[in-house]
């Protein structure tokens, strides 16, 4: 094996899940234990995760490890299997109860289908019975919309008469012109208004579905029935309570049944509060349980930075080895190669790969679009440091910094943030007040992958009540200042040291003066929106 096959191997990798066939899901996956038995859980759960982080590859290699055992296994795409989410279902010229019955029985559609298939593969002639009965059912399928209504009566009764007397007089001659006249009128109308008072409440009735469904996948000879929701942020929000509960309703009660969610945190909208405790979707923690935050697992929690340092090295290298074996395999390539042996290969030595770690910040996709990008400009030869940060620099200016343009607000709030962060500080990471990490700006920034959040509701001893998210500013806003005096130099900048990084990626306790160091990386978030365009 040599580098010029790898680097030929690395332009092949796939960068998006959906795009690797079903058979190259396992080889390429990651198997961490903690995050494979947090997956198979038997629990209705969701995993969390920003763009990137590995959601997908997730839920499609819980698939196949779950086909693999006999198990039946639904994977819903909402981007892709249900049409355009955005477009169908957005529309705001329909009324929200025709959106959301658009959305449930589209979805119902799809589970209904994948039933029938199991069932005539494995000549199941009971299932396919109820599943045909089903269908007569999926009409009354319905998200209803309920008001209240104030009904005003009235009754109205008009009367009256009138007379009149007239004479006329002209000087060529008297004369006289009297007049008497009368009328007399009645009338008696009632009337009544309907008045709608309060805010719409709505309902999903699923009629004879519930039972059907119920028969359906108690009739299947397999023992785990799984039920995967691919990229549920791309539902509306408005929407998605809805859908929570038609799987609260149709599938939560059933024992075989497990169902897993991937989604994006910020992007979701659970359940809808009712009158005296009802709702329609989902309880959070209750009926289904937050299983995964894949934003903070790549960070790596561990007790020190070198603990850190060796787990992320470990599964970015694992990464990277079996992407690129399966790359080798895809051009005709036989020979196989050790983990240590593609680094040795691939990299001029192993700093440039943690290079490539550093800039991904934790984020799978982009250590493989970084890396597939400073391989081109190897041009032949081994990676080094400087290749990883050009292509680095790079991608943040043709894909994260250009998402900006069209926001310039969250471009200003970026640049105020760089400014005292990175300039003032010599910084690359700070602390927000948990609720203000919800400003619309922020998750843009988030969204984007500019800014990362590596820890969430972080506390410190002295002020236990105040939360704070850590954040960390992507290595794209300042890759062009290393190697000069205006880099960053340190985590959270002042004093700091490893026991106050410890404390805000770790769990161990800190000194109190540490804690004072981290209270000054707060950021004042009020302060840096001040003026800028609405």
């Amino acid at each position: 094996m040599n580098t010029e096959t790898l680097l030929a191997a690395l332009q092949e990798v796939e960068k998006r899940a959906e795009r690797v066939s079903e058979q190259d899901v396992i080889a390429t996956y990651v198997g961490v234990d903690s995050l494979v038995n947090a997956l198979k859980t038997r629990d209705n759960g969701i995993v969390y995760g920003r763009r990137g982080t590995g959601k997908t590859h997730a839920l499609k290699y819980l698939a196949e490890i779950e086909r693999a055992k006999g198990n039946s296994v639904v994977y819903i795409d909402m981007e892709q299997d249900v049409g355009s989410t955005e477009g169908r279902y957005a529309d705001t010229n329909l009324s929200l109860s025709e959106r959301a019955t658009r959305l449930v029985v589209d979805v119902l559609s799809i589970v209904h289908t994948r039933l029938l298939e199991d069932a005539f593969s494995g000549k199941a002639d009971t299932q396919i019975e109820i599943l045909d009965r089903m269908l007569d059912h999926f009409d009354q399928v319905v998200v209803v919309e309920e008001t209240e209504e104030e009904r005003i009566s009235g009754r109205e009764d008009k009367g009256g008469a009138n007379a009149s007397v007239g004479i006329k007089a002209n000087l060529a001659g008297l004369s006289g012109d009297a007049k008497l006249g009368g009328n007399n009128e009645s009338k008696v109308s009632d009337s009544q208004r309907v008045r709608v008072t309060g805010k719409p409440r709505y309902r999903i009735h699923f009629g004879g579905v519930t039972q059907s469904m119920k028969q359906a996948i108690q009739a299947s000879s397999a023992s785990r029935f799984w039920v995967l929701i691919d990229e549920w942020s791309g539902i509306p929000l408005d929407l998605q309570p809805y859908l929570a509960e038609m799987l609260r309703r149709l599938f939560f009660g059933i024992p075989k049944v497990t169902v897993r969610i991937g989604a994006i945190p910020h992007r979701t909208e659970w359940r809808i509060a009712g009158e005296r405790g009802s709702y329609i979707g989902a309880e959070i923690g209750a009926e289904i349980f937050p299983l995964l935050d894949l934003d903070e697992f790549v960070v790596f929690p561990a007790r020190n930075r070198e603990e850190q340092a060796e787990r992320s090295l470990s599964f970015f290298r694992s990464l990277l080895h079996r992407h690129v074996s399966q790359a080798l395999t895809s051009i005709g390539v036989n020979e196989s190669v050790s983990p240590a042996e593609l680094v040795s290969l691939l990299f001029t030595q192993v700093t440039a790969l943690q290079e490539v770690i550093r800039a991904a910040e934790g984020v799978p996709r982009d250590a493989l679009n970084i890396v597939g990008r400073a391989g081109l400009r190897a041009g032949g030869s081994k990676i080094a440091v400087t290749h990883v940060r050009e292509a680095a620099a790079q991608l943040y200016t043709t894909t994260k910094a250009a998402q900006l343009n069209g926001v310039p607000s969250a471009r200003m709030l970026l640049d105020r943030i760089v400014q005292d962060v990175i300039s003032g500080r010599k910084a690359r990471a700070f602390l927000l007040a948990q609720e203000q990490t919800n400003h619309p700006l922020i998750q843009q920034l988030v969204d984007d992958r500019i800014l990362h959040i590596i820890k969430r509701g972080y506390s410190s001893k002295d002020d236990p009540g105040e939360r704070f998210d850590v954040l960390q500013i992507d290595y794209g806003c300042y890759v062009h200042l290393l190697g000069t005096t205006a880099a960053p130099q340190r985590f959270l900048g002042e004093a700091e040291d490893d026991t106050a990084f410890s404390a805000l990626v770790g769990a161990v306790e800190v000194p109190e003066d540490d804690y004072r160091a981290i209270r000054r990386a707060v950021l004042n978030l009020p302060t840096m929106l001040r003026g800028l365009p609405q």
